[in-house]
């Protein structure tokens, strides 16, 4: 089965508001691809966003400028840390913890809806050898 998964570890992000939605905007995230019966998994970059939705709670303060330390996911059961998996979209009730770099305490948002938008297309970067 193919699938890919973006890394968020180490993410700068751009932050913007609009009324009870928060995008967080990057740049050259890192997406390793694996795909059937291949032996090397394929690292990609491609920019886009993280669209946080219909937002209920949200805790401290952020700057606009950020750079993603670490970042859990959880939904239903599920708990997600650093990676996810594409395509993202998710509703229900979603909670995110986001430690930023530089920061003493997290960011825990409370929202309704989650969605992960990539731009254009995607930039190889190199084959993945098993060991890595």
């Amino acid at each position: 089965m193919s699938f890919r998964i973006i890394q968020l570890e180490e993410l700068k992000i751009n932050i913007t508001k609009d009324n009870n939605n928060l995008s967080l905007l990057f740049q050259g995230a890192h997406i390793k691809k694996t795909m059937d019966d291949a032996e090397e998994k394929t690292l990609w970059s491609q920019s886009g966003s993280i669209e946080l939705r219909n937002i209920t709670q949200i805790s401290n303060e952020y700057n606009i400028n950020e750079i993603i330390s670490s970042i859990s996911v959880s939904y239903d059961f599920y708990t997600y840390k650093n990676i996810l998996v594409l395509p993202f979209e998710k509703k229900g009730n979603i909670y995110i913890e986001i430690i930023f770099k530089n920061k003493k305490s997290a960011l825990d948002i409370n929202c309704s809806g989650m969605e992960i938008l990539l731009d254009g297309d995607p930039k190889y970067i190199k084959h993945i050898k098993k060991i890595e």
